[in-house]
Order: C-alpha cells, then sequence, then structure tokens
C-alpha cells in the first residue's frame, strides 16, 4: 500500500507539473485547454473535491477558490488546508485573494493607502513566508475584476473612479513586491480583468477610465492572464435586478478583453479562470461546445467552470460532463487516491 500511495502520489504531481508546463508553453498552440472549477465557500477540503470529482466524473486540473484579508488589527490565515487538499488531487490552486473584509454584513474594501502604506505589510509577509514554506506552486489573483464597481478594490463605492486604475497597479506591485523580498518564488501572479467593465467606457466619456489595460501592473508583476465572464442568458431583468441580461456566446463575452489582453502581453498564458452558463434563452450544451472550441482556437490554456448554485445554478449536468470531456485535457486518465488520503 505504501508503495502504490507513492506511485500515485507521483502521479498527481507529474499531472500538476503538466498544468506548469501547459501555463509556461509558448502561445498560440491549438491544444485542449485545461479544465478546473472554481468553488464557492472555504475551505476546500479533500472530502468536498472527493465528492465533486464523484459527481461530476472529472478531475480538475485547477481548482479556483477565494479568502478575504482580515479586518484592522485581526490575524489573519494562510489558507494550507485548502491548497494541500487541492495540490494532493494533482490539481493547481489558485487563490483569488480579496484586500476587503465583513463589516456589520457588508463588503469593505481596504484602503489603497492603508495597503500602500504597509499598515498590511505584516500580513502579507507573513502570508508569503507561509507561502515560501508550503513550497508547492500555487496562483494568486490577487483583486479580480477590478474593472467592475461591485469591487471598487482601494477605495469605498464612491470612490472608485479615475484614480482607480494607478491605485490597483500600485497596490497590485506592492504585494508581489513582498513575496519576492520574501523569496516565495513558487507563487504565480494572475492579471484577471472581468469580460465586460461596470462602468463600461463605451457608455459615455465619464467612464473612459475604466478599461481593463489601464489596470495593468505591468510585465514584470504578472505571469498570467486571466479572464472572467458569464453568459447570464435570459435571467435577469430590470424591473428586478436592475439591468437585462441576454444570451451571449463565448466569443462575444471573452473577445473584446482576449483581444486587450494579448496586446499587452503577448506571450503570456491566458488562463478562463470564471466562467459558466445557464440554461434559460439557449442550449446551454451548445454553448460549453462553442466556448470549448474558441478556447481552443484561441490557444487559451485552461477554463475554469464555476461550479455552484449561487444566484443561478451553474452546476454542469451529465451531457455538459460529457462535452467537457471530449473537449478538453480532462479526457486523460482520472487520479485515483489512495485509501486514507483525504
Amino acid at each position: 500500500m505504501k508503495g502504490m500511495t507513492a506511485r500515485r502520489r507521483v502521479t498527481k504531481m507529474a499531472v500538476l507539473l503538466g498544468v506548469l508546463l501547459a501555463l509556461a508553453a509558448p502561445a498560440g498552440a491549438a491544444d485542449p485547454p485545461f479544465w478546473g472549477f472554481a468553488l464557492d465557500g472555504s475551505p476546500i477540503t479533500g472530502a468536498r473535491l472527493a465528492e465533486l470529482e464523484g459527481t461530476t466524473g472529472l478531475s480538475p486540473r485547477m481548482v479556483v477558490f477565494f479568502l478575504q484579508w482580515p479586518s484592522p488589527g485581526e490575524g489573519g490565515v494562510f489558507p494550507e488546508e485548502s491548497l494541500e487538499a487541492i495540490a494532493a488531487r494533482g490539481a493547481l490552486p489558485c487563490l483569488t485573494w480579496e484586500p476587503m473584509f465583513i463589516r456589520e454584513g457588508a463588503e469593505t474594501a481596504i484602503a489603497a493607502e492603508s495597503i500602500l502604506a504597509g499598515r498590511y505589510d505584516g500580513y502579507v509577509r507573513e502570508f508569503a513566508l507561509r507561502a515560501r514554506a508550503w513550497g508547492k506552486p500555487f496562483v494568486i489573483r490577487f483583486a479580480h475584476e477590478m474593472n467592475l464597481s461591485r469591487y471598487h478594490w482601494g477605495t469605498d463605492p464612491e470612490g472608485y473612479g479615475p484614480a482607480s486604475p494607478e491605485l490597483y497597479r500600485r497596490m497590485f506591485r506592492h504585494v508581489v513586491d513582498i513575496f519576492r523580498s520574501s523569496g516565495a518564488t513558487n507563487v504565480l501572479w494572475a492579471f484577471c480583468p472581468n469580460a465586460e467593465s461596470v462602468p463600461n467606457p463605451s457608455s459615455g466619456s465619464l467612464a473612459a477610465w475604466n478599461r481593463p489595460e489601464a489596470y495593468w501592473p505591468g510585465d514584470d508583476w504578472v505571469d498570467i492572464l486571466g479572464m472572467d465572464g458569464y453568459n447570464w442568458g435570459r435571467t435577469k431583468v430590470v424591473e428586478r435586478d436592475g439591468w437585462e441580461s441576454r444570451w451571449q456566446s463565448f466569443r462575444e463575452i471573452f473577445g473584446p478583453l482576449r483581444r486587450a489582453l494579448r496586446e499587452l502581453a503577448p506571450a503570456k498564458p491566458i488562463v478562463v479562470f470564471e466562467t459558466a452558463s445557464v440554461a434559460a434563452g439557449g442550449v446551454r450544451e451548445d454553448w460549453l461546445r462553442e466556448a470549448l472550441a474558441e478556447a481552443t482556437d484561441w490557444g487559451i490554456r485552461g477554463v475554469c467552470w464555476f461550479y455552484a448554485d449561487k444566484e443561478e445554478d451553474w452546476r454542469l449536468d451529465a451531457a455538459g460532463v460529457a462535452i467537457v470531456r471530449r473537449g478538453t485535457s480532462a479526457a486523460s486518465p482520472r487520479l485515483g487516491t489512495a485509501k486514507g488520503e483525504k
């Protein structure tokens, strides 16, 4: 049994290495993207991942999860349990690291001035040292979807505006620099805008500042380019939700952002860290099939599906799983779990 366990661990690390090599390969190769899941809630346990694999029959090559920063004066946590559980199943962990906390039931973004003035340096440095000690590779998406007013990183909602891109660039560089000075070279950094900017620059000159490329920290601080975007179909109406959604293809959702990212960094890999489609308004199986074909043609390295029943039920059914198996690297042999492993 010990020999079998060791062999399976070597296999899992080989798969993880394969994902890293795929990220490092020259851009433009028309290979199917690796498959991943983005999961809501924390921590990510081995039991939860085993249940997910058992339900879907898919072994993700990347698992995206979320962690907020602590409020002032509180100690933060390092998500070693989640990182270890994900890596143990042969997947590359991707931490979406959100510089916000919950205050009186509301999300509160940490002021950029607090981060840039060093008030969170102790937390960030301790986190970096823990990451270095853990030793295995993982991705950090720092302050994702920065071009959405819903997050307004570094400011309060009213402060989100023309100054936000510069504040974001400075915060991103500050955090990465602390990790590098701490020797946490096993961490890869992802720059991940949302596919649609809100407010949208096309809506008028007052929103012209809110372009994804305006937030770009610079080539030296980013390892991976990311994109998030969803097909909401016909689930949103103005009377109830304040906006009206419509059926959008993968190409329509991601095409403009992909072009912008390619202009920023032609050689860096692109990963879709969050996507999914509803069923209302079209045929979700057709959407998924076309999405994976498009991702392959574009040379997208990975596609991570938001697998949750949150706002809408984004979970895949059997037909969707079959399409994933045919259209991604998830068609490779599944990874078993040795008895006693979590």
